[in-house]
């Protein structure tokens, strides 16, 4: 318990504090400094957040449907199949480049939707979706043979993912969106606390758990489709955080379903700080962050003895 307070009390801390840090030091309060917090470091600590949050939080929920401590916000396959849009988009169709991610994204979903009214089991879904990602990944290797070098850097910088936004204004169409997510998995924290102790069991108090599941698996990849379009695929945040909140704080869902999200807000911040100080001219990308700092945190939960 005292863990989780100290937790709580240096990512509010890591939170408040991120967007006056610069490779400096503290951002300087003249007019050119007020500017840059206003349109570039507010939007961009906020935006780290909320995507931190939701990844983690899907990942947990994913983790939990499937049964698989491996699953990940883009175990599915959504991320590969939103790069193979964004490809095809380039190859000298960048002004449909939305309606291709749009499409892509709708077929994939519709699919999702049909696998589970047809009671396909979730490991089915799951295979799918494994099958499904390196069946994009190769299409997305075929599509980068024939663009350009302009062309393929712009992908892979995407794929890398970014959370450089300018102003509130985009941040402001998706946060209702994200915020309706989190709603819906609040609303049935209950239901995923009793999943996760076994579906059987679930089900002899009364909840319905393949319409939770499709209905959780719906959110989930409607919010990644959201996430992926606007900051790229950010990896390892839903791997990482569910792992160490139920270590740290508890193995219930119910119960860990606030910490996750906090937890991994802050996380996402304080990489997203890490890119963006570590390089005197230039900011790295903040997939490559998440890797390399929540790689060997894992690691070492991993090897820790969990307490008595």
């Amino acid at each position: 318990m005292k863990k989780g307070i100290l937790l709580y009390f240096v990512a509010i801390i890591l939170i408040a504090l991120a967007p006056f840090l610069g490779r400096s030091g503290f951002i300087d309060f003249d007019k050119q400094g007020l500017y840059i917090l206003e349109n570039l470091r507010f939007p961009r600590v906020y935006l780290a957040f909320i995507v931190g949050g939701l990844l983690s939080i899907i990942g947990n929920t994913t983790q939990v449907i499937f049964r698989n401590p491996l699953a990940t916000p883009y175990t599915l396959g959504f991320s590969s199949v939103a790069a193979l849009g964004l490809a095809i988009a380039e190859l000298g169709f960048e002004s449909y480049s939305l309606g291709a991610y749009i499409a892509l994204s709708s077929t994939f979903l519709f699919i999702l939707l049909f696998l589970y009214l047809n009671k396909f089991s979730s490991q089915k879904v799951l295979l799918f979706g494994v099958c499904l990602s390196i069946f994009s990944s190769s299409a997305i290797v075929f599509v980068q043979s024939l663009l350009g070098n302009e062309s393929i850097a712009r992908l892979i910088r995407w794929m890398m993912g970014s959370l450089s936004i300018v102003g509130f204004e985009s941040f402001t169409y998706t946060l209702p969106l994200y915020l309706i997510g989190l709603v819906f998995f609040i609303a049935n924290r209950r239901n995923l606390a009793m999943i996760s102790i076994g579906e059987d069991f679930a089900k002899t108090r009364g909840v319905k758990t393949r319409q939770v599941n499709a209905t959780l698996i719906l959110i989930s990849n409607l919010l990644v489709a959201i996430i992926v379009w606007q900051c790229g695929p950010i990896g390892f945040v839903g791997l990482i955080i569910p792992h160490i909140t139920r270590r740290l704080i508890s193995a219930n869902y119910q119960k860990n379903l606030l910490p996750t999200f906090i937890f991994g807000g802050a996380f996402l911040v304080l990489c997203d700080l890490l890119s963006r100080v570590i390089l005197e001219n230039s900011i790295i990308p903040i997939g490559a962050i998440t890797a390399c700092v929540g790689a060997p945190v894992l690691v070492l939960q991993l090897f820790k003895k969990p307490s008595a």
